[in-house]
């Protein structure tokens, strides 16, 4: 199999992962025979058509977005991914929900086997937190990108830079929809009773 080097960036909405990782795979995967030879902590990536899947797209600039962490049990292979909530999916149900059914498989190959396990650990002590809409940090609920970061933080490995919402590509009609869509439910928002103008200055230096 063909590798090469690539250099990935992603967000993780206030946060921009920039990987150096080998680029194993990205190609249309019927079955799971179509799949290279996977190992825990490789990260998996795929287009969705959720409803923010576009806001995403615009604001970072990537192809992707979507994104989980490999792992076995047992003999099977599943992602560990924040959708609706962090959970373990079979591998191949999470291909087939990608559009066209195509995933990248990204690989670091400095992760060693401990490491993998300890940031495995990390990820499923996370399993049953809520998806977070708001992508903020520290607030109990996990956004698609927040997983493997904060997995991979765990096992001494860090992943990308911190940005703030602002650096994004945000002046765009589906990023600006998107949050007019979401704002009145911003927690801290809420909380300081902050009308539109005061809840997006908050959510832009987030």
């Amino acid at each position: 199999m063909r590798r090469f080097q690539k250099h990935l960036g992603m967000t993780l909405g206030v946060l921009i992962v920039a990987l150096e990782l080998v680029f194993l795979a990205a190609i249309y995967y019927p079955s799971p025979s179509d799949l290279p030879p996977l190992k825990d902590g490789d990260l998996v990536f795929q287009s969705t058509l959720s409803s923010q899947s576009t806001a995403i797209l615009v604001a970072t600039g990537s192809v992707y977005t979507h994104m989980g962490i490999v792992a076995h049990h047992g003999e099977d292979l599943v992602v560990i991914e924040a959708g609706r909530k962090v959970q373990e999916v079979p591998l191949m149900q999470w291909v087939r929900r990608g559009v066209f059914k195509r995933v990248a498989v990204y690989r670091d190959d400095a992760l060693k086997r401990g490491q993998a396990a300890t940031m495995l650990i990390a990820a499923r002590a996370l399993i049953g937190q809520p998806y977070d809409i708001f992508f903020a940090f520290d607030n109990g609920k996990i956004y698609c990108s927040e997983l493997p970061y904060l997995a991979f933080k765990k096992a001494g490995i860090p992943l990308g830079k911190v940005e703030k919402l602002s650096e994004l590509r945000i002046h765009n009609a589906p990023v600006q929809k998107l949050i007019q869509q979401r704002w009145r439910r911003h927690p801290v928002c809420k909380e300081r009773q902050y009308d539109y103008t005061e809840c997006y200055n908050y959510l832009m230096d987030q």
